[in-house]
């Protein structure tokens, strides 16, 4: 099995009521793609400058990542994005975001690719995103993210490319915005007639709602006494999310339940430390044993 994740491979700076930390691996589809790959094996597909340090992709490589994909333009910068935390740690203010070479990136497959399994386009323009989805050979599944530039100046190209993807992951205010209405319950259902199967809703530290046309399910966040950086939790929790559904053999009602605890579950490491520090060292028999642990904390008998 393999998964197909593309997006952005970014320089962050962050800073947070307690530390500040610069020239840090970021990016979508770097977070995507290392929680993924705890599960399965992974295609990155994104575009970097030629400031891009080499060391960065050699760890990228080393988790076993096939990095054919990142490809450095002559002369490009690579993007880069700096945000600054509130005390609460949920609250952000973003300092800057420099496109880069993503701000006209076109890119092609390499050869094979369009044979992937499934694929994660992580947030980025929605045109290129459902380009994406329909270049590939039948895949078993495809998911998109948003994000908040292109809902608010291009919504009904998302709107488009939601209806080509059978997943689509986006935050409560975006999903409220989208939809035009205050309820998640009610914007996830009227989202679902944009074509796509199934709606997840990011709820941040409170965890993750599902719908689709014949289910709906909530999945607490993962409690944790220490957050040290929230940057890429979303997106680590998409990965994770398409990483174990590539690892099944069919996707099942059962099985998709399964995918956003696990997704969650490696969200709760992506905060633990700053940048996608964490993913980097992360094993599965690590997820597994805290997966299990989210099971005992969630479960409970039902009367009668």
């Amino acid at each position: 099995m393999t998964l197909l994740v593309s997006g952005w491979v970014a320089i962050d700076t962050i800073e947070t009521p307690f530390d500040r930390r610069e020239g840090l691996l970021g990016g979508s589809a770097t977070c995507a793609a290392l929680a993924a790959g705890l599960f399965t094996d992974v295609r990155l597909l994104a575009a970097v400058g030629d400031d891009f340090p080499e060391g960065y992709r050699d760890q990228l490589a080393s988790t076993g990542i096939d990095v054919t994909g990142v490809t450095p333009i002559p002369g490009g910068k690579t993007s880069q994005w700096g945000g600054r935390y509130h005390y609460d740690m949920n609250s952000r203010d973003t300092l800057y975001t420099e496109l880069g070479v993503n701000a006209d990136w076109n890119p092609s497959l390499p050869e094979g690719w369009e044979k992937s399994d499934t694929i994660f386009c992580a947030a980025g323009d929605p045109e290129l995103q459902k380009r994406l989805i329909t270049s590939l050979h039948q895949p078993k599944a495809s998911m998109v993210d948003s994000i908040a530039f292109f809902l608010e100046t291009v919504p009904e190209k998302f709107r488009e490319t939601m209806g080509a993807a059978d997943f689509v992951a986006i935050n409560e205010s975006e999903a409220r915005m989208l939809a035009g209405v205050p309820s998640i319950a009610k914007a996830s259902a009227e989202l679902l007639k944009t074509g796509t199967k199934g709606m997840i809703v990011k709820l941040g530290e409170y965890g993750a709602a599902f719908r689709s046309g014949h289910d709906y399910f909530i999945a607490p966040g993962y409690p944790l006494e220490e957050v040290i950086d929230p940057t890429g939790a979303g997106d680590s929790f998409a990965g994770g999310f398409m990483g174990y559904l590539d690892s099944v053999p069919e996707i099942t009602p059962a099985a998709i339940r399964r995918a956003i605890v696990y997704g969650s579950t490696v969200a709760s490491f992506q905060v633990e430390d700053f940048g996608p520090t964490r993913l980097m060292n992360l094993t599965r028999k690590e997820v597994d044993e805290r997966y299990r642990q989210f099971g005992a904390l969630t479960h409970f008998e039902v009367d009668g």
